[in-house]
């Protein structure tokens, strides 16, 4: 069981409120919040509007039991830290369900559709990509969403993912030109390839790296590209 954090405070203010720990998908959080309601913890995670997207709590044994919208969770109780969201996607109006032409590994299935965005498995002429629709880009860029998507090697996940690739390209709104940039042509589109690679002092680790840990590393360029200086 997570356990509250009530260390006084200093001085006459009394007590600070409890601090309880919790874990929504990859994200580690808190709320003081003994009993949140499914909504207030889907809003908690960044997943609005919540009507858009399931929530799953963990339970003992691995299970997911559903939290209802508007049902509490208890989370003085034990087991009740770990949740799960599901986005609720609508395909209609796209005429055509997301590719879906590979296997991923559950982790991996389980970091995208955390992302609630449409995204697919595509293989074509041997290449293997895992594309992301409208990811969010920060402010500072041309756009502030493009697709994205990444190449996975055959032997994915013992051999690495490396770069990202978008489509529009990306450019500083300030003009500083982004370097080190390659081209694949995908879709009938050329898409930027951001060549950023990993060193051999932190190398990829096959037994914890997957799709969800590179995604992370993809919001780092796109941050770090914006603090360069002219």
């Amino acid at each position: 069981m997570t356990r509250p954090n009530e260390n006084p405070a200093e001085g006459s203010k009394g007590p600070k409120p409890a601090a309880y720990k919790i874990k929504i998908d990859k994200l580690d959080l808190e709320t003081s919040n003994p009993a949140p309601t499914g909504r207030e913890l889907l809003a908690l995670a960044g997943k609005t509007p919540p009507e858009r997207y399931q929530l799953h709590q963990r339970a003992n044994g691995g299970r997911l039991e559903e939290v209802p919208l508007d049902g509490t969770v208890d989370l003085r109780e034990p087991g009740v830290e770990r949740f799960i969201t599901l986005p609720l996607d609508q395909t209609e109006g796209e005429g055509v369900a997301p590719r879906r032409d590979f296997a991923l590994p559950e982790t991996d299935l389980a970091a995208l559709n955390a992302l609630g965005l449409r995204w697919e498995a595509v293989s074509e002429s041997g290449v293997t990509r895992v594309v992301i629709r409208d990811y969010p880009v920060p402010a500072g860029y041309n756009v502030g969403k493009a697709d994205i998507f990444l190449r996975l090697d055959p032997s994915y996940p013992t051999t690495q993912i490396d770069m990202v690739y978008a489509f529009p390209h990306l450019a500083r709104t300030d003009g500083y030109p982004i370097r080190s940039l390659v081209s694949d042509l995908f879709e009938g589109k050329t898409w930027q390839g951001w060549s950023r690679h990993r060193t051999s002092a932190n190398p990829w680790r096959p037994d914890i790296d997957d799709i969800g840990t590179h995604l992370r590393l993809v919001d780092f360029w796109f941050a770090a590209e914006l603090q360069k200086a002219a």
